[in-house]
């Protein structure tokens, strides 16, 4: 699933540039780009999915609640993405995730993400693609 990103430093946190054809597939690949960023993909497998339904005011706020929610979701109930499907309705987004719970026997932890943050975030079109900067606190 390991998604189109560049990945950047930025002072003690991690940041990643993503662009996608559709609005919808940038926050797939946010998603898919934070799930790679803490476990290794491989060996991840869509076994079971989840449902995260996020409303938000602008595309910047939908990012940022989008990913913290999935975070809530490795970290709280220890699901790691494979798969990330996202659509969107009047004022929101849902993401389905495929994935399952993490198994330290099988899957290797890259890093621990401890947040997204608000910091130099953005979300926009450009030229008929979409873009976003998200940086993450480690």
């Amino acid at each position: 699933m390991r998604g189109s990103f560049i990945e950047f430093d930025h002072t003690g946190d991690l940041g990643v540039e993503v662009e996608a054809g559709s609005r919808e597939e940038l926050f797939a690949q946010a998603l898919a780009a934070m799930a790679s960023l803490m476990v290794e993909p491989e060996g991840v497998e869509p076994r079971e999915q989840r449902e995260i339904r996020m409303n938000g005011a602008s595309d910047a706020e939908l990012m940022h609640d989008l990913l913290a929610e999935a975070l809530v979701l490795f970290f709280a109930d220890g699901f790691i993405w494979a798969e990330a499907r996202v659509s969107a309705y009047p004022g929101g987004l849902k993401a389905t995730l495929g994935g399952e719970l993490f198994d330290p026997s099988r899957h290797r932890l890259i890093r621990e993400i401890k947040a997204v943050t608000h910091h130099q975030l953005s979300v926009e079109p450009r030229d008929g693609r979409f873009f976003a900067r998200i940086i993450f606190d480690v």
